[in-house]
């Protein structure tokens, strides 16, 4: 049975339910509308079907328009059904003969489409019944480049047995977008911006290959011309976005599945395992990236383990393509996150329901003390804890904060897991001043030269790399790490850079050749704190084993550890002294010469202590534990 009715000529109706063999009567609640009963009975299931769900009776009526029909017509007419056992209420949506098109067969691919354009300034619906397994409609429809398109099946929701699948293709057949199931329901629909002046087709068929007469649907379109003309494409600015976002992870220089990457243009271009090439300009349906992003299927379609990409973001892709793949960035082999203009980030929310974790913890000259959580660093007063500033425009984590040594300047390293690394350089006032480092994953620690004009950056790619503090420009890249490189720190003289990684190692390079000095391999587990001790050729390091570990940095050689009773986070020095925070709630201070134990600090919280602070000047230490509290003490009393 159709799910509406066009207003024009007579039209037979067929209802499908459970006890309809006894219909004497057939009556039109709505003016301007007779019924005449044509016949009633049995009806065959479709295969694998219960009566209870498609019916297997059916009533078979035909509706006239007269004269007294409204005009316009009413959206909607009820009929009756009268039989022995009662009266039955049936309604059907009315479309006006403009608005509505009924399906003719045989339209099963695109060389036989059936045309059908839209009328100005309203919806189009298409009537139409997948009528046996694995049957397919096609429609074309003539549209312009720029313009909107809103499509949407209605079949489901009022009691079809169709499960629709709706696809849209261009003019040679390549898949624009793809629809299944709906937000709460098994109808789809979607919207795009048609990439060229052309035919679009429009695909219906069952997700199961199924059909019957008990599989109509409703295809509504509507079309709506952009306000501007459409942009051209932008790889920098569109595409580049994209594949940072939903493919480096699983496609990048670390970890690259199926023998391809995704982190520049010209890899790119190269093929993976299965020899297709990944995008090929003008040709969607020869591109396998494409061809994948937009798959039905959940064993193919990528990203693999992740939300399938949004409508917007395949039409930028399509459009890409179809555009020849222009490329405006800076060469094809830089790396998409070095031509990915900085983020905006969005605001930190003006209160929190639940405290975010205390990340990052740094005081400034004036005894200020800034704290990095979530999307934000508050500039707060320890003596009152109340907040004098928020400093904003960060990214979901803050990994560490550190002041430049003249005071006037901090750093914040950080970002989001999976998608993002940054260091981004702020005045005291809050001011923007630089963003560094741009990467696809967390940036863990950042460390000012002892004159300020470098940045050591540790990050989850792992490597270290030197960056000029006035000009941004990366001096050099260090390497020699496994896994995620979690801590850095200069020399005094700031001739050494010394890193702690979670692949369990700490180092010590060269910082104006990268050469590697030494490795310590004594640790059982990440590395995640490193300093160096006075004179500089002894070394402190902490890790997740609960303990600190002093040694030589000639031949790496042990002289002490010592065990703290939690996982160490870690290490601050603070004059003649250091500071380490553990999981246990508590912060222990020790003296930097020789590693004797001075006092233990508290947090009364009983949470892991992940961040700490210290200043001489101020006399204060500052803790930050995991349920988002700020414990401060005098640096000099217990």
């Amino acid at each position: 049975m159709p799910l509406s009715v066009v207003v024009g000529e007579p039209v037979k109706v067929r209802a499908r339910g459970l006890r309809l063999e006894g219909v004497m009567e057939v009556r039109s609640m709505t003016a301007g509308i007779t019924t005449s009963l044509l016949s009633q009975g049995k009806v065959g299931l479709p295969n694998g079907v219960p009566a209870e769900k498609a019916g297997d009776t059916q009533v078979e009526f035909e509706l006239r328009f007269t004269a007294d029909l409204p005009v316009p017509p009413p959206t909607e007419m009820v009929i009756v059904l009268v039989a022995p056992h009662g009266e039955m209420p049936l309604r059907l949506a009315l479309l006006a003969p403009e608005r509505g098109v009924l399906e003719v067969e045989p339209n099963p691919g695109f060389d036989k489409a059936q045309v059908f354009s839209l009328p100005s300034g309203a919806p189009l619906s298409i009537l139409g019944t997948i009528e046996r397994p694995q049957d397919v409609d096609v429609f074309h429809l003539a549209a312009e480049a720029g313009e909107r398109l809103r499509v949407s099946v209605t079949a489901h929701s009022l009691g079809s047995l169709l499960d629709p699948l709706l696809t849209l293709h261009d003019s040679k057949g390549a898949l624009i977008a793809t629809a299944d199931d709906g937000e709460g329901s098994r109808d789809p629909q979607l919207e795009i911006t048609v990439p060229r002046t052309g035919p679009i087709y429009l695909v219906v068929q069952d997700a199961n290959d199924a059909g019957s007469e008990a599989h109509p649907y409703r295809v509504t379109v509507e079309s709506s011309a952009p306000v501007e003309p459409l942009a051209a494409v932008s790889f920098v600015r569109d595409i580049a976005p994209i594949l940072q976002r939903h493919c480096v992870a699983c496609h990048g220089e670390l970890k690259a599945e199926g023998a391809w990457r995704a982190d520049s243009l010209a890899a790119l271009s190269q093929a993976g395992t299965s020899g297709a090439e990944s995008f090929l300009a003008g040709d969607r349906g020869a591109s396998e990236a494409f061809v994948r992003i937009t798959s039905t299927d959940a064993d193919l379609r990528m990203p693999l383990d992740g939300a399938p990409l949004s409508n917007l973001d395949i039409d930028a892709i399509a459009r890409w393509i179809d555009a020849g793949l222009p490329f405006d960035g800076i060469s094809a082999d830089a790396l998409l996150v070095d031509q990915i203009p900085p983020p905006v980030h969005p605001a930190a929310p003006s209160s929190y329901a639940t405290l975010p974790p205390v990340t990052a913890l740094a005081f400034t000259p004036s005894g200020d003390l800034l704290v990095g959580g979530w999307r934000e660093v508050l500039v707060i007063d320890p003596a009152s804890g109340g907040v004098r500033g928020r400093i904003c425009n960060l990214p979901e984590r803050s990994s560490r904060i550190a002041l430049h040594p003249a005071g006037d300047r901090f750093a914040v390293a950080g970002g989001v897991p999976g998608r993002l690394g940054e260091v981004r350089l702020f005045t005291l006032s809050g001011d923007l001043l630089r963003v560094l480092a741009p990467g696809s994953d967390t940036v863990h620690d950042v460390a000012w030269s002892p004159g300020g004009d470098r940045l050591a950056v540790a990050s989850s790619d792992a490597t270290v790399r030197i960056f000029d503090a006035e000009s941004g420009s990366l001096v050099r890249t260090i390497s020699g790490h496994r896994d995620w490189v979690l801590a850095v720190a200069w020399s005094p003289d700031g001739s050494r850079i010394a890193t702690g990684s979670r692949d369990r190692t700490a180092k010590v390079f060269e910082s104006s050749s990268g050469a590697l000095l030494t490795t310590y391999g004594r640790h059982d587990a990440p590395v995640r704190g490193v300093l160096f001790a006075p004179g500089g050729e002894e070394m402190i390091s902490a890790s997740d084993a609960q303990k600190w570990d002093r040694w030589k940095i000639a031949a790496a050689a042990h002289l002490r550890d010592t065990h703290l009773g939690g996982e160490v986070f870690q290490l601050v020095a603070a004059g003649e002294f250091f500071v380490v925070p553990s999981a246990n709630g508590k912060v222990h201070l020790f003296k930097l010469q020789d590693g004797e134990k001075v006092r233990e600090y508290d947090s009364g919280t009983g949470r892991r202590v992940i961040s700490v602070a210290a200043s001489g000047p101020a006399d204060l230490v500052a803790a930050g534990t995991q349920d988002g509290r700020v414990v401060v003490w005098k640096l000099s009393t217990a």
